[in-house]
């Protein structure tokens, strides 16, 4: 049971789309939100030096939009600010700081970039209604449909992405499609929840299944495979 798509079950622990019919009432809100937002990006990171280099990439995205940084390595004191990963035990993600309603768009780059890898970065931003800009497109077709991110390996460059955020600010209408997904999903990234629906699947699994033997003589090798991870991902795209 990991987060890898070819698990026999698949646990994604940080996060989930969930099957869900949007109401008319907050079809409206999530519009009126979308179109009240009056700055462009927002950035919450402390691992400053990353196996990915994404902050190489960001530091020349910043070249060309105006990036707001928050967190550890921001070195500004106002910004220092810090975000929990488990709301069941600190409470709400981010709930005093105010680039959850503010901001277009949520970098949501990982610190590695490996095989189906995502972590809640991604769906807290989807959550907030924040637009995430990724770094690897293969990572997400699975999990999310194509129009409720935006992936940075499908730019030539971070001056062409920069080029793309301006039009989509500039140009409501076709921002407002980013939310789209919202019409037929919902975002579960409450861990608990999540991690009880994974250990339901794999009850139920060897319930099921009880003729039915997999052997793995070396998870880690498996774990591995296919160039799993890609050292300094990020800067094969500037």
């Amino acid at each position: 049971m990991t987060y890898l798509r070819d698990s026999d079950v698949r646990s994604d622990y940080y996060g989930q789309l969930l099957r869900a019919e949007q109401s008319s009432s907050e079809q409206d809100f999530v519009r009126s939100t979308a179109l009240g937002k009056t700055r462009m990006i927002a950035w919450l990171v402390s691992n400053c030096n990353t196996h990915s280099h994404r902050e190489k990439y960001v530091a020349k995205l910043k070249n060309y939009v105006k990036v707001d940084q928050f967190g550890g390595c921001a070195g500004n004191a106002k910004y220092s600010y810090s975000c929990p990963r488990n709301p069941q035990i600190y409470g709400d993600w981010c709930s005093s700081i105010p680039f959850t309603s503010a901001y277009r768009f949520y970098i949501a780059f990982e610190n590695s970039v490996c095989r189906d890898y995502v972590s809640e970065k991604f769906y807290q931003a989807l959550d907030r209604l924040m637009v995430p800009i990724v770094l690897r497109e293969s990572d997400y077709l699975d999990i999310a449909p194509k129009g409720s991110y935006i992936a940075a390996d499908q730019f030539r460059s971070p001056k062409q992405l920069a080029e793309y955020l301006h039009y989509l600010a500039s140009n409501p209408e076709e921002y407002l499609k980013y939310f789209e997904w919202m019409k037929r999903h919902s975002v579960a990234w409450e861990i608990k929840p999540l991690l009880e629906n994974a250990v339901c699947r794999l009850c139920r699994m060897l319930h099921e299944n009880k003729s039915s033997t997999t052997l793995e003589k070396d998870m880690w090798t498996d774990w591995k495979k296919d160039g799993a991870c890609v050292q300094g991902f990020a800067s094969q795209l500037l």
